[in-house]
């Protein structure tokens, strides 16, 4: 892949609509795209044009967005841009893959040349050229698109499984479980080659995903990103560490330093809390007009929680919202020091004054051997893991739920689901598609395979949660599944220290919604919802009602339908149909 993570980010969803597909938006027209405009005009393409000012990739990104957003624009449709315009369509893109088909960035590094992109196939095909000459440019371009048009031609036959081997582990993959179900039923393992990768292997099985992670030779002592990229010398964390990057044995001690803490027993304790402060962010939302729940309800709850399990003081947890959802976002990543700072001030007040949370629970038990330092650490590794997946299952989870209308029915009407309800949701729209990248510590077997040692080793949660040979017709949403061992926490010595947590308030936040808003639906529909077509596929935004009335449920019923027969976006806990 050559343009990164923004492009492997961009969904594989095969356009069904002609006028969706044939669009082309040139932004800042360069040299050869007089001749590019004719050309495509006559091979049926819909040619746009826009005029981006250049500048900070910030201001561009915001201003290809303007484009998109203005009212004669294209649904859907291919960018292609020259310079730093090229580079904010990459970035765009990432950001809103529903809108972009695919991206033409000419010269974005800014040395002779072009790259051209294709997002189209599943497996994040890419083309690679270098032309100097507007001709040239002109060929490949239109030979580029031909070949796309050639893809998402209505009449081609979308249901051809695609290769069981993986050419390159994109996000796309990660999250598509009609191909990683393809792949389990070729075999439980299968190796990854990507160039800049190191040698990895995904597993794609129940039984080989619980055996593996539960083979001690499979360690963390190595750092690594979450692309499975080997972490680079040039890149230091600055003293950061958490679960992506922390030393194995020094991430065994920070999981025993915490982890007797984080028991169900003792997440209990802090349950009327939780509750409380569920109740408090609902009290205060509209009942009868839109609202964003991710924005109002989804994002502020789970870092709301964490302050509470490490004793923030209300004051300052516009200062930890702050941190973590958007510094963290800022590379490098946790490269924060006054975090570290705060997190030791709050340690030395449990010193002085016992308080009843985690950081005055470590505190208490060590007494005088307290390591004030690992203890930072730990919290911060609880901070950073413990925001974005109980986001993602409670923005996904409700969408589900409201999408199969009759399971949110059953669980309003029987609040006794609500616990096999969590566990379904953790299975069918798994927070996080793919477990922490690992590396062995000797050669292994596994499925029959033998994986060599230093060779990384990741379980596709997604595949193990749709494994037929485990759960009963695993792609349907059933909120009263009893038997249920999906490995959305992981599994052995890899478990989620926080699944407890975890679990406690989802619980809290899904069975507040239905018991005080058993109406609550969409705002406009399930169609009208955007994912974020990233590592962890996550809804942009959740327009509901809270409480609609009996019109404005049909309108957005109407609208639903509408939408369906216009695009083919789909959610990421249903089988794709596309091939």
């Amino acid at each position: 892949m050559i343009a990164g993570d923004a492009i492997e980010a961009l969904s594989a969803t095969a356009i069904e609509d002609e006028k969706l597909s044939r669009a082309v938006v040139i932004l800042n027209r360069g040299a050869g795209s007089g001749r590019l405009e004719d050309e495509l005009a006559g091979s049926g393409w819909r040619v746009h044009l826009a005029d981006v000012p250049a500048g900070d990739l910030a201001g561009c990104v915001e201003r290809v967005g303007d484009v998109l957003a203005a009212p004669d624009s294209p649904d859907r449709a291919v960018l292609l841009g020259y310079g730093e315009v090229g580079r904010a369509a990459l970035e765009l893109a990432d950001r809103h893959p529903e809108r972009v088909a695919a991206v033409v960035a000419m010269d974005p590094e800014g040395v002779s040349g072009a790259q051209v992109v294709s997002v189209v196939d599943p497996y994040g095909s890419a083309l690679t050229f270098s032309a100097a000459a507007p001709s040239m440019m002109v060929a490949t371009v239109v030979s580029f698109l031909k070949e796309l048009a050639r893809r998402i031609d209505p009449r081609m036959d979308r249901h051809a499984p695609p290769p069981a081997r993986l050419r390159t582990l994109t996000p796309v993959l990660l999250n598509d479980s009609g191909v990683l179900g393809r792949m389990r039923e070729a075999g439980p393992v299968h190796r990854i080659d990507a160039a800049g990768v190191a040698t990895s292997w995904v597993l794609t099985g129940h039984r080989a995903a619980t055996a593996t992670l539960a083979d001690p030779g499979l360690v963390a002592d190595v750092a690594i990103t979450p692309g499975f990229r080997l972490q680079s010398p040039a890149f230091p964390h600055k003293g950061e560490r958490d679960l992506i990057t922390i030393d194995g044995g020094e991430h065994v001690r920070l999981r025993r330093m915490v982890g007797r803490y984080l028991t169900p027993k003792r997440v209990e304790v802090l349950r009327p809390r939780m509750q409380r402060e569920a109740d408090a962010l609902l009290d205060a939302l509209p009942r009868h007009e839109e609202i964003d729940l991710i924005a109002r309800f989804a994002l502020p709850l789970p870092v709301i929680v964490l302050c509470e399990l490490l004793g923030v003081p209300r004051r300052d947890r516009g200062y930890i919202h702050e941190w973590l959802v958007e510094r963290m976002r800022a590379a490098p990543p946790g490269a924060h020091s006054d975090i570290d700072d705060y997190l030791r001030d709050l340690i030395e007040l449990r010193k002085a004054r016992p308080s009843d949370d985690l950081l005055g629970w470590v505190v208490e038990a060590a007494g005088k051997r307290l390591d004030a330092e690992a203890l930072v650490a730990a919290a911060r590794l609880l901070m950073v893991g413990g925001h974005r997946a109980p986001t993602t299952l409670l923005a996904n989870g409700v969408a589900a739920l409201l999408r199969d209308r009759d399971q949110w029915t059953r669980l309003v009407q029987d609040p006794g689901l609500l616990v096999p309800a969590v566990e379904e949701l953790l299975r069918f729209v798994t927070p996080f598609p793919v477990g922490l990248a690992r590396h062995t510590s000797g050669r292994i077997e596994v499925g029959g395979r033998r994986i060599p040692e230093g060779d990384l080793v990741a379980a596709s949660l997604v595949a193990a949660n749709r494994d037929p040979s485990v759960f009963a017709d695993p792609d349907v949403l059933d909120v009263g599944r009893v038997v249920n061992p999906h490995l959305s926490f992981g599994y052995g010595h890899h478990y989620c220290l926080g699944a407890a947590l975890a679990r406690a308030q989802a619980q809290i936040a899904i069975g507040t919604l239905a018991t005080r808003f058993p109406r609550m639906d969409f705002a406009r529909g399930f169609a009208s919802l955007h994912f974020r077509q990233s590592r962890v596929r996550y809804l942009l935004g959740l327009p509901v009602v809270l409480e609609p009335d009996a019109r404005r449920r049909r309108d957005a019923s109407r609208q639903d339908r509408l939408r369906l027969e216009t695009t083919t976006q789909e959610p990421p806990w249903t089988t794709p149909s596309r091939g």
